[in-house]
């Protein structure tokens, strides 16, 4: 008799069905590593762009001299104003179609700042409570500040949002 060499119908089809079982699964494993690590990227830049945002206020609502809000025609509730201490600057912070927008005003020239991005990756800013500032009281002067930070869509299947919230005391006021 002779030897036959080479494999059988049977055992290249078991070869088949396990190599296939074995790639749909380390695929599937794959797909939701990279949809995990998506997905916390697109939160952790809503965190940072809140965190960026937060203490920027803060540091400036700080040493303020002064801290107006407009009335609600002039935009009050997604709006806020104060004067700078040392060099009398009134700057301007308020929300503009999901931005946040921080104008300065020094001698008569008012340049403006998006301080977030609304564009792929980026973020949409928005008030949730009604009113993104309240400031009260005279001495001191506190000012309240409540803002939701969304992922702005674009290419992002990922949606999330932080919701921010800080009360601030004017030094200058007390």
């Amino acid at each position: 008799m002779k030897k036959q060499q080479g494999f059988t119908l049977i055992e290249m089809l078991i070869v088949v069905i396990l190599l296939a079982i074995t790639v749909g699964v380390t695929s599937d494993i794959l797909i939701s590593l990279v949809r995990s690590n998506t997905k916390t990227q697109v939160l952790n830049e809503i965190e940072q762009q809140a965190n960026f945002v937060l203490l920027k206020l803060e540091k400036e609502l700080r040493d303020a001299k002064t801290v107006t809000r407009p009335t609600p025609e002039e935009g009050g509730r997604d709006r806020l104003i104060f004067t700078r201490k040392g060099d009398d600057a009134v700057i301007d912070y308020r929300l503009e179609g999901g931005k946040l927008v921080r104008a300065v005003t020094i001698l008569g020239n008012t340049p403006t700042h998006d301080l977030t991005s609304t564009g792929v990756g980026g973020v949409s800013v928005s008030c949730p409570s009604n009113q993104c500032f309240t400031v009260s009281g005279p001495n001191p002067q506190v000012v309240k500040i409540d803002m939701t930070f969304r992922s702005g869509g674009g290419m992002n299947t990922y949606l999330g949002d932080t919701r921010i919230q800080s009360t601030i005391v004017i030094r200058s006021t007390y």
